[in-house]
């Protein structure tokens, strides 16, 4: 199951329009509202899962749209100061299977009395009675969020970057994966003109010591460099790398990858090739993939039908896409300008007058 498109209200901010394609590109200018958009989707998952608990001063509204294969599910909820006001589920054939109010719940037909500060896909799961519930739960445990920018690595193994749904660092992932996808990784990062011979983990440290370390052997040097050292493009691009393989390895059936600030801090060339390489391997693999960035070489090998261009407008951002602007993207496409063209210059302002 993938997500379509995506509704968010909560005090001082708004979100609208937002569609999604098999990849997706989020783009806007600075203080648009990108990353906030990102963390919409994280407290989504959040909350789907129950890793973060509503509190008492907690005010939104989302409405979602799952499609999967020729079926689609809606499901909204709003919560007021805590309590759930507002949840509703309905399938592709239209058939509400849950509507619940201040007042009462009905869930499939039954009328149940749900925790205020619980959803009801939270209290009532069974994967043989309620499967429409088990896919919007699998989406959010196998939706992986990360901050590009924020990847570093250090001795212990750990990393700084921020998930939706879990915490993987990238020493267990790279540990699961099989000798051909170890391979895999190095082969990828030499083809991003990163040249390595060998990349293997080691423990530091006394007997008793657990602490393991990923080590790097460049090309032409005598010395392994540990994860700490390598420059911030390559942690990021490595970290990448195997994330994508780990998941590969999975073999589950939906999941999807956020990353905010795709490709910040790479060079023209590591980006245009990471970037094509990352939506040719989602496309190819059936990962749901969404990235925001304002990197330019990579807007220009993402392709526009896969863009969501964020404007604002007070607290109300609004998405421009393929499918609520058809015909600015055709006509855009007459023009013969680059794909950033179409973000930094001023045809859309033009196009609505």
């Amino acid at each position: 199951m993938k997500l379509k498109s995506l509704e968010y209200v909560t005090p001082g901010w708004s979100l609208d329009g937002l569609n999604f394609s098999e990849t997706s590109l989020i783009v806007g200018r600075n203080a648009v509202g990108k990353s906030k958009t990102i963390e919409a989707l994280n407290s989504l998952v959040s909350v789907i899962l129950q890793t973060k608990e509503i509190a008492e001063h907690d005010n939104f509204f989302y409405k979602i749209i799952f499609s999967d294969n020729d079926t689609e599910l809606t499901y909204s909820f709003a919560c007021v100061q805590g309590n759930i006001t507002l949840e509703q589920l309905i399938d592709h054939s239209e058939n509400i299977l849950i509507e619940r109010d201040k007042n009462s719940t009905i869930f499939f037909d039954d009328e149940i009395n749900p925790p205020t500060n619980k959803l009801t896909i939270n209290v009532r799961r069974d994967t043989k009675l309620y499967p429409q519930i088990e896919k919007i739960v699998n989406w959010a445990e196998n939706s992986y969020g990360i901050l590009f920018n924020q990847i570093n690595m250090f001795p212990n193994g750990t990393n700084l970057f921020s998930t939706m749904s879990k915490g993987e660092s990238i020493i267990p992932m790279f540990e699961k994966l099989n000798d051909n996808l170890k391979l895999k990784v190095q082969e990828e990062l030499n083809a991003l003109d990163y040249s390595i011979d060998e990349i293997k983990i080691v423990k530091i440290g006394d007997e008793k010591s657990d602490i393991r370390v990923l080590q790097i052997n460049e090309k032409g040097v005598s010395t392994f460099l540990w994860e700490g050292l390598l420059s911030q493009g390559m942690q990021r691009t490595l970290y990448i790398l195997v994330l994508l393989f780990y998941i590969v390895s999975q073999k589950k059936k939906t999941q999807t990858i956020v990353i905010d600030d795709f490709c910040e801090g790479l060079d023209y060339d590591r980006s245009i090739k990471l970037g094509k390489y990352l939506y040719k391997f989602c496309l190819e693999n059936n990962i749901q993939l969404i990235t925001t960035s304002n990197d330019s070489f990579l807007m220009d090998v993402v392709d526009l039908k896969y863009w969501n261009i964020l404007q604002r407008e007070g607290d109300k951002v609004t998405a421009i896409n393929i499918y609520n602007s058809p015909e600015l993207f055709e006509d855009f496409e007459f023009t013969g300008l680059n794909n950033f063209d179409l973000f930094s210059s001023d045809f859309i302002a033009r196009h609505k007058k």
